[in-house]
């Protein structure tokens, strides 16, 4: 039965509730004793660790699923991280989900929501209960109130190959209930046009479709090298008539040194195909209008004769901007398919 007991808690994080404890032959007793000997610490009312000190993120998770459960289940960004996906998590609170009608209390550093047929929601043989994948997404993103941060949350999942956007608008196709689903529905749009990050879809909407920029390619395909041999590529967004490359470069992947070589030479190799590379950060979401002044510049010089519109009263771009009267003489037309 000790050992049974042992296995119990090594499963749980080193977790356990007062009737687990009953059940392998402890008595209340024996608890208190063992809290004021600091060999055991309680948690929430009912539920105990068998270390003192503080608790790693995975153990509050199971703390909070002991005190809430069995019906409780990982919700929102809670269940994000516990599905591996990576992100800018914080250790609290626990999210967890409950069925409509249950009736709990409150524990500290958990926060609850109840919905209902939750337990349709959920990944089969998995304890912890948690919510499927496509789930945590959207009830995640769509208690944002920030969008930009309600688009990360979608994007960030879609870009790590976790999910797909088809995947997410048949999932929300399910959730006719679910507060703030139409705010989602532009974001996944965007992702099923090829937008793979929250800066890729701040390019696209405030940037290119605000100012009129021709529409661009997004991920597209090219052949790469390194010492290992030929690697596959994909270019963020590229203007194919006008042999121009726009490269937005987020913190994910771009702070290392192996990432910044990659990126210099897949900008010199574009380069020597005749292809301009213009890249570009955060800067370009508190100045999408400098951005597009930027990128209708270049586009011009390689042939493009359209204008830049201004996307609001207050653009820096007021009064349009003209890619005829502002390329240079010299400039490259496009190519014709």
């Amino acid at each position: 039965m000790i050992s049974g007991f042992v296995e119990l808690r090594g499963r749980q994080q080193g977790m356990f509730t007062r009737a687990q404890a009953v059940t392998h032959g402890i008595d209340d007793k024996t608890l208190a004793r063992r809290c004021r000997n600091r060999q055991i610490q309680r948690i929430h009312q009912g539920v105990y660790a068998d270390f003192t000190g503080p608790l790693p993120w995975s153990a509050r998770v199971w703390a909070a699923w002991l005190a809430c459960g069995p019906d409780a289940a990982l919700t929102a960004d809670t269940a994000l991280r516990w599905h591996g996906l990576s992100g800018d998590w914080h250790d609290s609170p626990i999210h967890l989900a409950v069925p409509q009608n249950r009736r709990i209390e409150r524990r500290s550093g958990i926060r609850l929501t109840r919905h209902q047929d939750l337990s349709s929601w959920l990944v089969e043989g998995r304890e912890p209960y948690v919510v499927r994948l496509e789930i945590a997404v959207l009830t995640a993103a769509a208690r944002r109130l920030d969008p930009d941060r309600r688009a990360a949350i979608v994007l960030d999942a879609c870009r790590q190959r976790r999910t797909t956007p088809d995947r997410l608008l048949t999932e929300l196709d399910r959730l006719p209930r679910l507060r703030g689903r139409k705010l989602l529905i532009p974001v996944l749009a965007d992702a099923a046009y090829g937008v793979q990050s929250f800066l890729e879809q701040v390019y696209l909407t405030r940037v290119e479709r605000a100012h009129g920029l021709p529409t661009g390619t997004r991920q597209v395909r090219a052949a790469g090298s390194s010492t290992s041999g030929l690697t596959v590529e994909y270019r963020d967004v590229e203007y194919v008539p006008y042999e121009l490359i726009v490269e937005l470069d987020g913190r994910a992947g771009h702070v290392d040194a192996i990432s910044t070589w990659r990126d210099m030479r897949r900008d010199n190799a574009a380069t020597l195909q005749g292809k301009t590379t213009l890249r570009f950060g955060y800067q370009l979401v508190t100045d999408p209008c400098a951005t597009a002044g930027q990128v209708g510049a270049a586009l011009a010089l390689h042939g493009w004769i359209g204008t830049l519109t201004p996307c609001s009263p207050t653009c820096s771009l007021k009064g349009g901007f003209s890619a005829h009267t502002r390329r240079d003489s010299g400039a490259i037309p496009a190519k014709t398919s």
